[in-house]
């Protein structure tokens, strides 16, 4: 046979040899090349961006994040409905479970399309997961990023399942600005969690992948509507929906509100409880080594975001009318008060953030004033909707304006387990930021009178005995001389003799006087401090009438003794922290100690609720229709009508309610209006209506059962006069 002769041969393998090398060797040393820049195989393994810390409530709702420049949340899988996935797939990538990661077709010819000098797609989605996950893939459209996005794309099909690659995808898509993701999209447009969102909602926001600016619903509700109705067709070529089901969906409205939800802490449910959360979780990251902005904790709260709810809205519900009444009677009042004392008008000024700004600036006081003397254009609160106004104002002015606002703090706490369920610092947090339920102190009046009745009742009084409604005249030392307390009633009736339960049913103040003297103002500071109260109190004969200053909080957790039947637990608004992957950091739980035998807190489980039958806060049931309720409670009313109180119970949550304004000196003329009863009292009755009616919270109706082997006196219509002494026990009392 004929053979080729041995130079030849050698020849022709040197040929073949260089065609194979130009084949597979220049694709390898290509693949290389790009292989260098491409992220670590560490970094692929953990695809970690920058993640959002998530604030969940105790019934698994989003709250709000906390990032620096990403708002991106990631969502498991089951959390994503099936509509989002489909229309996903329907508009990028229907061949998604039948390739490998790179769809051959869609490389060509977005290949030859570049060298063309054209732009054409055909990423499929776990190449653009590549580019969504890593920087170093890039976004500019070049061979290069195809050929790194294709390496990436090849690995995270290799390392993760499909279902695991479309949320992955899902969770880092951006959707303008800086909002990323499915969850934080959902909660921007339609200020609602993903797995609430329908088809149409799921069609709109695939369709915003394209272009969210130039679909913007906001700014382009048109074109959003059709890109929306195309997302539906292709769902419905592709087979997921049928044809009635399209043409349903593309009749529903767009469904995003008057203007986006936004992640700032002014916005949402809860935000005076998020900002407070934000400083204290600051502080505890740095302590471990997290960075509470980028790390992606998710944050476990104890907070119940249909309480939370309804907490608001009573509070809105109530002063957005009752701010009417308020500025009716001052303007029946004549002068307005900052117009009889000026330095009202100087307190607002240095309490400013404009005047505290400029401090910090190096104005002088001169110049400050010339400042706030100038008009600008600014944006101001109002209670008519949209909830704000833009006007052209000077900030002395505006000073002014906001003086007149009646404020309101709201906590509820479940008093069995310490946790805070509902928190409202504020009317409105953008134009409001000081926070009435933690850092503001007012002076609490007649709602610190059941504790002084609580160490009376464990100091061998009972709920029957009778007092002298006398006056009493108690001698005391203020501010270095002798002189004589003798408080009068609000209503100034006087005389008879009136049982403790009544004379707390009706709050008579010189009944309170007559105990505090009785049982001595140290002794009921030790019961103060054994239910929780924190604050300084002077122990004073008028503290027995609330002249000590406490935030809402603690009064509210004090109470929290009497449903428990007088075990007091620490307030707490955290159940648990979890890195980003789910592993636990730390729990809390509440600490816990017994305040008061049982006896003596059931008997103020009496007292309180008589408040509620036949006495000043008899409203709750008459108006309110209350009347299923086991409830207890007291109003508070401060001297000059400065502030609003009520605090009060059910066998499931002990809520507090503060009311009033800025400052002390602005409030309402007469006690008509401006008592607890008036002001505080209807938003804890809105608020537990509305709770207790509320068919998913499903609240039962049940009572606080008295103690094994225990008979709450019955007052009869004659009872023993001669008072006990303070040092029996309770038990030798019944005995």
């Amino acid at each position: 046979m004929w053979q080729l002769e041995p130079a030849y041969r050698r020849e022709r393998l040197i040929l073949v040899l260089t065609l194979a090398g130009l084949l597979w060797g220049v694709p390898a040393m290509l693949f290389l090349y790009v292989f260098i820049e491409m992220p670590s195989f560490r970094t692929l393994e953990d695809p970690s961006p920058e993640l959002a810390s998530v604030i969940y409530s105790a019934d698994g709702k989003i709250l709000g994040t906390f990032y620096r420049s990403t708002d991106r949340v990631r969502v498991p899988a089951h959390q994503i409905p099936k509509e989002i996935k489909q229309a996903l797939l329907a508009v990028e990538d229907r061949r998604f479970y039948e390739h490998a990661g790179v769809d051959p077709m869609g490389i060509m010819g977005a290949f030859f399309s570049v060298l063309r000098g054209q732009v054409r797609g055909g990423s499929t989605i776990t190449q653009q997961l590549a580019r969504n996950l890593y920087d170093a893939v890039g976004v500019k459209r070049s061979l290069w990023r195809k050929l790194k996005e294709i390496i990436v794309a090849i690995f995270l099909e290799y390392r993760y399942s499909k279902a695991e690659i479309l949320t992955m995808y899902l969770n880092t898509v951006p959707f303008g600005g800086v909002t990323y993701g499915v969850q934080a999209a959902s909660r921007y447009y339609f200020g609602k969690d993903v797995q609430e969102l329908k088809l149409p909602e799921a069609a709109l926001l695939i369709g915003l992948l394209k272009g969210p600016t130039y679909y913007s619903p906001y700014r382009h509700p048109e074109r959003a509507r059709a890109r929306r109705n195309l997302v539906l067709d292709l769902m419905q070529e592709a087979g997921y929906i049928d044809r009635r089901t399209a043409a349903a969906a593309k009749k529903a409205p767009l469904g995003v509100g008057p203007a986006p939800y936004t992640a700032s802490q002014s916005q949402g449910l809860a935000p005076y409880f998020r900002e407070y959360l934000r400083q204290w979780l600051t502080e505890w990251a740095r302590a471990r080594g997290y960075d509470l902005y980028r790390d992606g904790l998710q944050i476990y709260t104890t907070l119940d975001s249909r309480l939370q709810a309804h907490a608001e809205n009573a509070v809105l519900t109530h002063l957005a009318s009752f701010q009417k009444v308020f500025e009716r009677e001052l303007a029946q009042a004549g002068p307005p008060p900052w117009q009889k004392d000026s330095t009202i008008l100087l307190r607002a000024m240095w309490r400013s953030e404009r005047y505290l700004t400029a401090k910090q600036s190096g104005l002088s006081e001169a110049e400050i004033r010339q400042q706030f003397r100038q008009p600008v254009r600014m944006r101001i609160f109002s209670w008519t909707p949209p909830g704000y106004k833009d006007t052209l104002m000077t900030p002395w002015d505006s000073l002014i304006y906001y003086l007149r606002f009646l404020e309101a703090g709201l906590v509820t706490l479940d008093p069995h387990t310490g946790e805070i369920k509902a928190w409202v610092g504020g009317i409105n947090h953008t134009f409001f930021k000081y926070d009435h339920v933690l850092q503001a102190k007012r002076q609490v009046g007649s709602t610190f009178k059941p504790i002084v009745y609580t160490a009376a009742m464990d100091n061998g009084y009972s709920p029957c005995y009778e007092e002298l409604n006398v006056p009493v005249e108690i001698p005391v030392r203020v501010e270095g001389r002798d002189t004589i307390w003798s408080p009068r009633n609000a209503d100034r009736e006087i005389g008879g003799k009136v049982t403790l339960r009544n004379a707390l049913a009706l709050s008579l103040n010189i009944i309170t006087a007559r105990l505090m003297k009785a049982l001595g103002p140290q002794v009921v500071v030790e019961y103060a401090r054994r239910m929780g109260i924190q604050s300084e109190l002077e122990p004073v004969y008028a503290l027995g009438l609330g002249v000590c200053e406490l935030n809402v909080l603690e009064l509210t957790s004090a109470y929290g003794c009497f449903p428990t039947l007088g075990v007091w637990r620490e307030p707490i608004f955290l159940r648990e922290i979890r890195d980003r992957r789910g592993n636990l950091i730390q729990s809390f739980s509440a600490q816990t100690r017994r305040a008061l035998s049982e006896r003596t807190a059931y008997l103020m489980v009496e007292m309180l609720r008589w408040v509620t039958l036949a006495g000043t806060a008899g409203e709750l049931r008459w108006k309110y229709g209350l009347t299923d309720l086991d409830i207890g409670g007291k109003t508070g009313t401060t001297q000059n009508h400065a502030d609003g109180w009520f605090v009060g119970f059910t066998p499931e949550y002990v809520t507090g309610v503060w009311v009033g304004t800025a400052d002390r000196a602005v409030h309402f003329p007469s006690i008509v209006q401006g008592q607890g009863a008036r002001m505080a009292m209807p938003i804890w009755a809105l608020y537990m209506k509305a709770a207790y009616h509320d068919s998913v919270l499903k609240l039962p109706r049940r009572r606080i059962l008295s103690p094994p082997d225990f008979n709450p006196p019955e007052c009869p219509s004659t009872a023993e006069t001669e008072a006990p002494s303070p040092t029996p026990s309770l038990q030798d009392f019944l005995r």
